[in-house]
C-alpha cells in the first residue's frame, strides 16, 4: 500500500519542511511540534511503510509525557495513552482497515475532543471522517539513503 499524495498541499503552504538525516532528527521534530500543536488537535501522518510515522508518533507521545511506553497500534487499530496531566493521546493505525464501515463500531469522532490529541497513521483510509481543521505531516523516504527523510508539516485550519 502506498500513500495517496494526490491531495498533498504544495510545499509553499508548509509550516515546515525538514530534511531528517536520522531517527534522532525525526524524534527532535516530534518533540518540537509538541510545543506547537495544541490539545484538541488531530494529526494525520502520511507516508509509505517504514517512512517514520510510528517512530515520530512514539517520540511525540514521550514528549507529551505519557505514562508508560508508546507502541504501534498496527494490530489493535488504536492505542490510548494518559499523561500526568489531563491530556489523552490516541494513536490510530488504519493500515489494515478494509472498509470504512469498520469505523462505526470504533466511534472515531468520539476521540476528537479538547482534552486529547489524535495521531492517525494511514489517514487516507478514513479521509471522509477527518475534521477539516487538522495537522498533516508527510514523510518521504529515499531508498538510496536509508535514514534520510523529508518531512513536511501543514496545518489545515478548516476554512
Amino acid at each position: 500500500m502506498t500513500s495517496d499524495y494526490a491531495l498533498t498541499p504544495p510545499d509553499s503552504a508548509a509550516l515546515r519542511v525538514v530534511e531528517s538525516a536520522s531517527p534522532a532528527d525525526t524524534a527532535n521534530l516530534a518533540v518540537s511540534l509538541t510545543r506547537e500543536i495544541p490539545p484538541g488537535s488531530v494529526i494525520c501522518l502520511y507516508g509509505n511503510l517504514g517512512s517514520g510515522k510510528t517512530h515520530f508518533s512514539k517520540a511525540f507521545c514521550r514528549a507529551c509525557g505519557i505514562l508508560g511506553e508508546a507502541t504501534s497500534p498496527s494490530f489493535t487499530v488504536i492505542n490510548e495513552y494518559a499523561t500526568a496531566g489531563e491530556l489523552m493521546l490516541y494513536h490510530f493505525d488504519f493500515y489494515r482497515m478494509t472498509h470504512p464501515a469498520e469505523l462505526v463500531n470504533l466511534g472515531l469522532e468520539d476521540y476528537f475532543h479538547e482534552e486529547s490529541i489524535a495521531l492517525i497513521e494511514w489517514p487516507e483510509q478514513v479521509r471522509d471522517y477527518l475534521p477539516r481543521d487538522r495537522w498533516e505531516i508527510y514523510f518521504e523516504a529515499d531508498p538510496a539513503r536509508p535514514e534520510w527523510r523529508r518531512i513536511r508539516v501543514f496545518h489545515l485550519d478548516g476554512r
